[in-house]
């Protein structure tokens, strides 16, 4: 247990000296504190004789600190410091985040590559990345996440972010090691990333082939990965072909980090949109974090 208990009359005591000390007069600390003079006068004489030394040095005008006074001053102004900014650390205007959902390739290769211009552009605004492997609803634990619906998908606070397209994806390094892929025949012949997800429906090889009109094309895979993150750093590493979804693929392909070896894409009928948590649709700083989403989305829609 702390011993201070022990060295003060009261904690009472403490803010009327922090305020006498500093205004250097006991009628402004009195004014302050919406108490009397006598009753700061009091607490002051009660402090020292408690601490056994005077802390100040009466005089006409005012009251000027002691040794004693100054060492104790510069404590307890630090210590207030501290406390102001640690209740205002734990305050909910100070820990009101937004928090956003994603999968884990939208979250790694789309939305932090691009915090920091939204941090540049909204500096105020608290933001909260929770990766997860499935679709969530948002709660009082999630402001906003992203779905695939089907294009048509309505619902109140939700906003259409742009068609899922899908397509081959690989390093440019693995392209120039390789034969040169002419068709999406080709394609069976080079090393595919297959994945599997239980929670999160995602078109595989077998179904994207279909959709292309190339069903006859067998592609039996040789490695399965139940996470698409891993598929896709295995496309970044140049171990082989993924199938690449526009949102998240749409920077690593602007900055050459992956890609098309084939100019053949597949609109599933599905979109990805954002969703708000209903309770908190009316936040302005939701209303911030939409607007910007949607604003750095423009060229996918």
């Amino acid at each position: 247990m702390s011993k201070l208990r022990s060295l003060l009359p009261s904690p009472h005591s403490l803010f009327v000296f922090e305020a006498a000390a500093r205004n250097l007069n006991f009628a402004a600390a009195s004014k302050e504190l919406n108490v009397t003079q006598p009753s700061v006068s009091h607490s002051i004489k009660a402090l020292e004789k408690h601490c056994g030394t005077a802390l100040f040095v009466r005089e006409n005008r005012g009251v000027q600190l002691t040794e004693a006074g100054r060492v104790l001053y510069d404590g307890v102004r630090a210590s207030f410091t501290r406390m102001e900014d640690s209740f205002r650390a734990i305050s909910p205007e100070a820990t009101q985040y937004l928090t956003l959902a994603a999968s884990t390739s939208v979250a790694a290769h789309w939305l932090m590559p691009k915090l920091y211009q939204l941090q540049h552009d909204h500096p105020n605004l608290k933001i909260k990345v929770v990766t997860t492997d499935r679709d969530v609803e948002p709660d009082s634990e999630i402001d906003m996440t992203i779905w695939i619906r089907d294009r048509g998908f309505q619902r109140q606070n939700t906003w259409f972010v742009c068609d899922e397209v899908v397509f081959p994806v690989c390093s440019p390094a693995y392209l120039a090691e390789r034969p040169r892929i002419r068709t999406v025949a080709d394609l069976p012949d080079h090393q595919l990333l297959h994945s599997f997800d239980a929670h999160r429906k995602r078109i595989g090889w077998e179904e994207w082939f279909d959709l292309v009109g190339a069903g006859s094309v067998q592609a039996p895979p040789k490695m399965v990965l139940n996470d698409y993150q891993l598929v896709m750093q295995g496309a970044l590493s140049g171990e082989g072909i993924a199938l690449g979804w526009n949102f998240s693929a749409q920077l690593l392909l602007r900055n050459k980090l992956l890609v098309k070896p084939l100019d053949v894409s597949v609109r599933t009928g599905g979109a990805f949109f954002l969703v708000a948590n209903q309770r908190r649709a009316e936040q302005e700083n939701l209303d911030i974090l939409v607007a910007w989403l949607l604003s750095q989305t423009r060229d996918l829609r």
